[in-house]
């Protein structure tokens, strides 16, 4: 009949919702257009049709996120800034906080000749937003100590960017490069360690290396701006998403290197989640 997708789709919803899921229908919904490959106008308009791969296909789909697999894992992309990006299990899923570093950046940066890095680039989000929205006369270098990112980030810059190019680095933070870097701009793990069996089950398939860092989740944060100082040009900038009630440790560690402290992004519920700051410049008075 025409609407036997709609009766599949809702006891899928009632099956997502018992296992806990909090928009469980909207999900159902979304998985159902994603194994079919088609939208809900064509279903709507009765020209979907139900065969037995593609029961089975949706089955297997909603029992993965049953098990808590994460959503975005299971279509096998994500949007972010507009764009869409292939993630899986290799690489952290981008979230939406992270827009609020990508806009900072763009906002602050200059359109002249600039260097800059994406230190821990996973999936690429930052610093494929960065070439496809900034200047041309960007150079933008991507860095990550997973080999299996890196590899991620550049199919996706390769899908994305039709200008500009991207030049990947398997790094320790910035420990590969030479320098002079005009903008350093990171989503670092700033999870601390100890709170992980206590987060969301979702997190427990999203890569620890991403996620989780000890020293109530600042050791890696704190590693990265003790070698800006030898990396930054003269008044070059540094920008890192951080955690809820991270930034004042983590303007301390700036000043701590000589750097001066600029102004915090909030993003939407109001949490200090960007912090910035300049290299320390020759008769600067504070």
């Amino acid at each position: 009949m025409k609407d036997d997708w709609k009766v599949l789709v809702r006891e899928a919803a009632r099956e997502l919702q018992k296992a806990g899921i909090d928009e469980p229908y909207a999900e159902a919904e979304q998985l159902w257009y994603q194994v079919s490959g088609t939208t809900m106008t064509e279903w709507l308009l009765g020209r979907g049709q139900i065969t037995q791969s593609l029961l089975q296909k949706y089955h297997a789909a909603v029992s993965r996120r049953v098990k808590r697999v994460p959503f975005h894992y299971i279509t096998g992309t994500r949007e972010f800034m507009g764009l869409t990006f292939h993630v899986d299990p290799r690489v952290l899923i981008p979230r939406p906080e992270t827009e609020h570093l990508v806009e900072r950046v763009l906002r602050d940066a200059s359109h002249e000749s600039l260097t800059i890095v994406d230190v821990g680039t996973g999936s690429g989000a930052i610093a494929v937003s960065l070439a496809h929205f900034g200047s041309p006369l960007w150079q933008i270098i991507a860095t990550d100590v997973s080999q299996e990112a890196l590899h991620v980030a550049k199919e996706n810059a390769k899908k994305i960017l039709s200008h500009g190019e991207i030049r990947f680095v398997h790094s320790d933070l910035l420990s590969a490069l030479k320098g002079p870097i005009d903008i350093v701009v990171a989503n670092l793990p700033y999870v601390a360690d100890t709170q992980a069996q206590h987060l969301m089950p979702e997190l427990s398939y999203e890569p620890d290396l991403a996620l989780y860092a000890s020293d109530q989740g600042l050791s890696i944060i704190r590693r990265l701006i003790e070698q800006l100082p030898a990396k930054l040009a003269s008044s070059g900038c540094v920008y890192l998403e951080i955690g809820q009630g991270q930034a004042d440790a983590v303007e301390k560690m700036f000043q701590a290197q000589g750097l001066r402290v600029l102004p915090r992004t909030q993003d939407l519920a109001g949490i200090d989640r960007v912090v910035a700051a300049k290299k320390w410049e020759p008769g600067f008075e504070a």
